[in-house]
């Protein structure tokens, strides 16, 4: 009931609306859409960012980052993968970054990352991946990223199958 009644209010033109839920027989007035921002985000959320080819291609020489790959390990097989990174699958991202350090690092061979380290994600098109930087986002992660393209950018540009 509450996401629909933003997404009513997110709709709503800058005049004052009212709204009847056949739910909830309760009439709600809603605010102006241009005050709904600053109710509904804050600006402390952190900002998922977006990367692109040349600042993958580079990561290789920066460890200190981190790349992660969420797509499935069969297709891994099929296409192989990006220098670098890592394979956790979308399913399980969330419980992999909220696991132990000595875990994490026993099942990925790196350090679990930090809440400021650089962290980004890729799958095959870049839809997946930015379920998984929202993910880490929830957990604390300050320095999230999206490759978009992700894996079909990066065949393109390195002459790899897709």
């Amino acid at each position: 009931m509450l996401l629909r009644s933003c997404m009513v209010a997110l709709r709503a033109t800058s005049s004052k609306v009212t709204f009847h839920s056949a739910v909830n027989p309760q009439r709600l007035t809603l605010i102006p859409a241009r005050n709904l921002q600053q109710r509904f985000y804050s600006s402390n959320s952190p900002v998922i960012g977006i990367v692109d080819y040349d600042v993958v291609k580079k990561l290789p020489s920066e460890p200190q980052k981190l790349l992660i790959d969420v797509r499935e390990p069969d297709e891994l097989k099929e296409t192989g993968q990006i220098p670098s990174s890592i394979n956790i699958p979308l399913g399980v991202v969330s419980q992999e970054l909220a696991t132990s350090e000595q875990a994490f690092k026993s099942k990925y061979g790196r350090d679990k990352p930090k809440p400021d380290t650089e962290i980004i994600f890729h799958c095959k098109i870049g839809r997946r991946s930015l379920k998984a930087a929202e993910a880490a986002t929830a957990l604390g992660y300050k320095k999230v990223s999206n490759y978009e393209g992700s894996w079909l950018d990066w065949a393109e540009r390195e002459g790899l199958p897709k």
